[in-house]
C-alpha cells in the first residue's frame, strides 16, 4: 500500500520514499535540503543535489555538515537542473528514469548504500501544459522506479507556482509536504496497474484527473523500456489501462465526475481506462456517471 502521508520526520524516510515538498524562498529550501541530505550522509548514501545553479546550491547546503569534504571526495554532487533534466529541451521521462537507475547502480558499485536525491525542479513546471504533462509522466515512472531500487528522493517545487500547478504533481508522490495542505490522495504505479489511494473529494478531484490523464499515457507493461510500468511516451498505440481503487477510502461526486472526465479524455486518445476494486460507497458515486465497477466476490462483509 502507498497511502499518502505527510513528512513527519526526515529520519523516518527510507529507501523507496518519494517526497514532494514545496518551499518559499532560499531559507525554506535550505531547511528542507540540509536535514534530508545529512540523513543520507549518516546512512552512507551517495548524495545528489539539483537546482538552478551551482552558487544557489552551495548556498542551500552551507550548513550541511562535512559539505566541503563530501564535495571533494565525490560523496556529494551538485548539478544544475538544466544539465540533469534537459530543462532547456523537452524532458524525456523514460530516459531520465534510466539515468537515475544508472546513478543508483553506480552508487552501489562505489560502496554507497544507495542514492539520495534532492532536486529543485520548479523549472520543469514552466514548459506550459505540454511540459507539465511530460513532468507528470516522469514523476510516475520515477515513483515506480523507487519501489525497486535503493533510492530516496525529495522533489522540491517553489510554492509560488500555485496550488493548481502543484496539485497534480503532489498526488504522484506517496509523501507530500505542501505547507499546511494535508496529503489526501496518491496515484501510484508501483505494480502492474495504476492504483489510487486515500481520498478524492472536490479539493483533489481536478488534480487527480489531470495526473491520471497524463500518466495513463505512459503506463503499461512493467519492465518495458527498462523502467517499471514504462510504456513509452504519451500518444502510443491504443490499449487498456487498469486503475485499481481498492485503497480509495472515499470518493465524492466531484471526484467521480473527474474520473468520468478523465475516462472520456483518455478514450479520445485511444486508451481505455478500466476501473476495478471498489467498495460500496465509491461504487455508488461512480454509478452516477455510468462508470459501473463489478462488486467484489463473496469474501465477507463489504464496507459501506
Amino acid at each position: 500500500m502507498t497511502l499518502p502521508r505527510g513528512l513527519d520526520a526526515v529520519p523516518a524516510l527510507r529507501p523507496g520514499d518519494h517526497v514532494c515538498r514545496s518551499f518559499t524562498g532560499g531559507a525554506d529550501l535550505a531547511a528542507a535540503v540540509v536535514p534530508f541530505l545529512d540523513e543520507g550522509r549518516r546512512r552512507g548514501e551517495h548524495l545528489l543535489l539539483v537546482g538552478p545553479s551551482r552558487p544557489a546550491l552551495l548556498a542551500a547546503v552551507s550548513a550541511l555538515p562535512h559539505r566541503d569534504a563530501m564535495l571533494a571526495d565525490g560523496r556529494l554532487e551538485l548539478q544544475a537542473t538544466a544539465d540533469c533534466y534537459s530543462a532547456g529541451a523537452a524532458l524525456d521521462p523514460v530516459e531520465q528514469v534510466r539515468r537515475y537507475r544508472g546513478a543508483t547502480d553506480a552508487a552501489l558499485v562505489a560502496g554507497r548504500t544507495g542514492l539520495r536525491v534532492a532536486a529543485d525542479v520548479t523549472a520543469l513546471l514552466h514548459g506550459g501544459r505540454s511540459g507539465r504533462r511530460l513532468l507528470h509522466a516522469y514523476e510516475q515512472l520515477a515513483d515506480a522506479l523507487m519501489g525497486t531500487v535503493p533510492m530516496t528522493a525529495m522533489c522540491l517545487y517553489d510554492a509560488s507556482v500555485g496550488p493548481d500547478v502543484l496539485g497534480p504533481v503532489a498526488v504522484l508522490h506517496p509523501v507530500q509536504a505542501l505547507g499546511d495542505r494535508p496529503p489526501q490522495a496518491h496515484l501510484s504505479a508501483r505494480g502492474p496497474v495504476l492504483s489510487l489511494h486515500g481520498e478524492v473529494d472536490l479539493s483533489e478531484a481536478a488534480s487527480v484527473a489531470t495526473a491520471l490523464v497524463d500518466v495513463a499515457g505512459v503506463h503499461g507493461v512493467p519492465g518495458e523500456h527498462g523502467v517499471p510500468g514504462g510504456h513509452g511516451v504519451p500518444g502510443g498505440p491504443a490499449r487498456e489501462v487498469v486503475l485499481d481503487l481498492s485503497d480509495l477510502a472515499f470518493l465524492d461526486v466531484a471526484g467521480a465526475r473527474a474520473l468520468h472526465g478523465a475516462t472520456r479524455e483518455l478514450a479520445g486518445r485511444g486508451t481505455a481506462l478500466r476501473l476495478t476494486g471498489t467498495h460500496r460507497g465509491v461504487r455508488r458515486c461512480l454509478d452516477l456517471f455510468g462508470l459501473g465497477v463489478p462488486a467484489p466476490g463473496p469474501s465477507g462483509p463489504e464496507p459501506a
